[in-house]
């Protein structure tokens, strides 16, 4: 199992040690402690991407169509209806692991791109923040955490708009929270362990991997200054240009998942059209 991050020992339930880091002839070295009766076992833990009303979910490809985001999260057509992953916490013997810190259990952006200067640890979806572009002060997000706690079940959620402080899983929109240019995977961590994703609660692990479509989908990745990730002429023309095409490379510009470019994706770019980091920023 690699571990992505680095730099710290933790401890969980009970005191246990669930992995460490040390410095070695060959480098960073991982050391984890053997999987037991509730210590968060990574191969059993999963992710499924839902939307809807927590108790009633959609999940699967339903849920995914809804997965699209502005680099402003302006919070009326992006994110919409409490998008989000149902992160299932699990003990090797399948068994769910409460009460696990929401601060341990995050989506993981890189923050920005090897060409800006970021060590490519991660997705390269947020790439508009303050340490690159400080004229617009974008904030300096890299990873996204749990709404909360993992419950008696081992279960969580990542609500992508912002959390809800004693509701997980329902969104508030928080105008802090930046999205920038997508990326082929988001990866999903638990103590500093990729997971999982299922498209469904009944699908098998690795059937789906999170991907958020983004309305700014051109630029931004090299390392010429802009104003953060921005929304502009250059995705309008791409997606105009694109109408009523359906390949692999229209995936990105189908927002709203119908399996083509239409109209409808069109107007959400216009909606869309001059929002950065900084503009709109209110909630």
């Amino acid at each position: 199992m690699k571990r992505i991050l680095s730099g710290r020992t933790s401890r969980g339930l009970a005191g246990v040690v669930f992995w460490a880091i040390t410095a070695g002839a060959g480098g960073v070295v991982l050391a984890a402690a053997p999987a037991g009766a509730g210590i968060p076992d990574p191969s059993m833990s999963f992710y499924v991407p839902q939307a809807g009303p927590v108790t009633t979910p959609v999940e699967g490809a339903e849920a995914t169509s809804l997965f699209r985001a502005c680099p402003n999260n302006d919070g009326d057509s992006s994110l919409p209806d409490n998008a989000r992953i149902k992160v299932v916490v699990r003990d090797v013997n399948g068994n769910g692991v409460a009460d696990l810190s929401a601060a341990d259990i995050c989506v993981l952006f890189n923050g920005g791109t090897q060409a800006q200067g970021f060590p490519g640890i991660g997705a390269d979806s947020v790439v508009a923040n303050s340490v690159w572009n400080q004229a617009p002060l974008c904030p300096d997000v890299r990873c996204i955490a749990a709404d909360a706690p993992t419950d008696a079940s081992g279960v969580t959620y990542i609500t992508f708009a912002g959390a809800t402080p004693g509701s997980p899983g329902v969104a508030t929109r928080d105008p802090n929270r930046k999205w920038g240019h997508y990326d082929s995977e988001l990866p999903v961590l638990v103590l500093g362990y990729k997971i999982s994703g299922r498209l469904t609660s009944a699908s098998a692990n690795g059937t789906y991997v999170l991907r958020i479509k983004n309305f700014d989908y051109v630029g931004g990745l090299g390392a010429v200054l802009n104003q953060g990730e921005a929304v502009n002429a250059l995705d309008f023309n791409g997606v105009a240009s694109s109408l009523g095409v359906n390949n692999a490379l229209s995936y990105w510009k189908d927002f709203d998942g119908d399996g083509e470019v239409g109209v409808a994706d069109l107007n959400m770019i216009i909606w869309h059209l001059f929002h950065n980091c900084g503009t709109p920023n209110s909630p």
